[in-house]
């Protein structure tokens, strides 16, 4: 077998993992009640790895790059979100008009990003997700 088809076989096998990840992930959320409705994996670079169905980032990722980087406010998907909470764990930014909460979580190679609607408790999304973002390690 040629090393490119190796390699294709492997990044096909790593991609259905972190789909995997992402399924368990809303599965968990549902049962847990943390009212995450949307997730997507990005890498350091901004590459959209993964994106569930009803989570565009597409020409978004630059915005959440620079959330990671410092900026305390920013606009995703025409909804203006205020960074609420810093720490090392993740970020959580929420909208000023009640329209939910962006959450970004770090992880080796990447950045896991939800959407948590307006009724979630972000800082418990946020600490639902640690588990997520250990299997994510690596991945990307």
């Amino acid at each position: 077998m040629s090393n490119v088809i190796q390699l294709i076989i492997i990044l096909i096998s790593i991609m259905n993992e972190i789909k995997n990840i992402i399924d368990d992930l809303a599965i968990d959320a549902l049962e847990a009640n943390t009212k995450i409705a949307a997730a997507s994996v990005i890498t350091n670079l901004g590459t959209i790895v993964y994106q569930t169905e009803n989570f565009n980032l597409t020409n978004q990722t630059d915005t959440i790059l620079n959330i990671y980087k410092g900026h305390n406010s920013f606009v995703l998907n025409n909804f203006k979100f205020t960074v609420t909470r810093n720490t090392p764990e993740g970020i959580i930014a929420t909208n000023n008009g009640g329209m939910g909460h962006i959450i970004v979580a770090p992880f080796q190679g990447g950045l896991l990003v939800v959407y948590a609607m307006p009724q979630a408790d972000p800082s418990k999304a946020l600490s639902f997700l640690k588990t997520f973002t250990t299997r994510l390690n690596g991945k990307v």
